[in-house]
């Protein structure tokens, strides 16, 4: 009995060692993903490569999947998912971490691991399956068999990090033993390392989950930086084979310039949220699909996400509807009619509103130099909000 008891107990210890190497690992591949892409980015503007023409910034956004997994040529299981969104017209972008765990509908497959679809599909399955997933649609992908997180960093000169705090803990499991002091410095790759594996404190995973969107952030602002572009020739040596892309030159040097001009302060980063569960003995993470899907239309459109707008002109003033109404999608607002009023002899802009759920903010009063709103009977297939422009927008 008693050696069953030190069998038992050793092989919890040996599953225990192995799931956090295996979360260890996720955590790298999710920042190297996110290095990865900056890389390939700037090492095309260091070439002086500019398109000759890109459509690219005729998207309302711009939504990548990023896939980093350990074998592209035989499509091994993808360790990590990353969807990244950025807007050309609002200049804020969104990098949402999927944990491979996730249970979802694969197409064709049935109810899976998120991360067996790359195994099953390769990138076009994985692609259709993230798209049903977030029910948002997928323009680019960049699948990543990513190695050296440790070389890379101190090929760039390090990254500068404010430790908040002293880190201290020996990581047999791993062979990490961190010793950090707080204040402003440049971390190595392995100093890096230890930074974003340390979670031994009382915030534990949510403190390491907090570092390591700032390590990110500090590496999206380093590659972004004019020195380390010289630092590109070397690193792309140590990448090739190690990407498949679906981007085209032209399209990743707009994406390049966009990334660039992101307001640091609308740069969002999370992580899908789950439930542990156990099905048939196998254990998942399951989400509940709607309410992921509200959040990221949320995160990406903002509160108006979900708001049907008909704009109609009342003042005959030639494509001021269509006007208002780009300006109305930056805000989130889904267009579902342009035309012309019953009349162009409104002297005030007109705002029927047809749901109580509808707060409009100073950002979309600004839009208007003068209206009247007025409360509508809401009808089962109608908008929820007509906007009937009048003269007092002309001049």
């Amino acid at each position: 009995m008693y050696e069953n008891n030190l069998l038992e107990e050793k092989t919890g210890r040996n599953n225990g060692r192995r799931l956090k190497r295996k979360k260890n690992k996720k955590i790298i591949l999710i920042i190297s993903s996110i290095l990865l892409l900056s890389i390939l980015i700037i090492f095309l503007k260091y070439l002086g490569i500019f398109p000759f023409s890109s459509s690219i910034l005729s998207y309302n956004r711009i939504n990548v999947l990023i896939v980093g997994c350990d074998e592209i040529e035989n499509h091994g299981r993808a360790d990590t998912i990353v969807f990244l969104s950025i807007s050309p017209k609002t200049k804020d972008a969104l990098i949402l971490s999927i944990p491979r765990d996730t249970r979802v509908e694969i197409p064709g497959r049935g109810m899976d691991k998120i991360n067996h679809a790359y195994a099953f599909g390769g990138e076009k399955l994985i692609s259709k399956t993230v798209s049903s997933f977030l029910d948002i649609p997928l323009h680019f992908y960049a699948v990543m068999d990513f190695k050296g997180f440790v070389s890379i960093i101190d090929e760039l000169g390090g990254v500068e990090i404010d430790i908040e705090k002293e880190m201290h803990y020996v990581d047999k499991a791993g062979g990490v033993d961190i010793n950090l002091y707080p204040g402003k410095q440049i971390l190595n790759g392995e100093k890096a390392l230890q930074y974003i594996r340390f979670r031994h404190d009382r915030l534990g995973d949510l403190g390491r989950i907090k570092r390591q969107q700032k390590l990110a952030m500090a590496l999206i602002n380093k590659m972004m930086k004019f020195d380390s572009i010289i630092k590109i020739p070397q690193l792309l040596e140590g990448i090739k084979g190690y990407i498949e892309t679906n981007i085209k030159v032209q399209d990743v040097i707009a994406i390049a310039n966009l990334f660039k001009n992101v307001n640091r302060e609308k740069f969002k980063l999370e992580t899908v949220q789950s439930k542990p569960v156990y099905i048939e003995g196998v254990s998942y993470l399951e989400p509940d699909v709607e309410e992921v899907q509200q959040r990221v239309k949320s995160l990406i459109y903002g509160k108006n996400s979900g708001v049907k707008v008909e704009v109609l002109n009342g003042n005959a003033m030639s494509g001021i509807a269509h006007r208002i109404a780009k300006d109305l999608e930056l805000q989130g607002f889904e267009i579902v009619n342009i035309d012309n009023a019953d009349n162009f002899n409104y002297e005030k802009t007109k705002i029927i509103i047809y749901s109580d759920k509808i707060n409009l903010d100073n950002e979309f009063k600004q839009l208007f130099k003068d209206f009247e709103i007025v409360k509508g009977y809401q009808t089962q297939d109608g908008p929820d909000l007509v906007i009937i422009l009048g003269k007092d927008m002309i001049n």
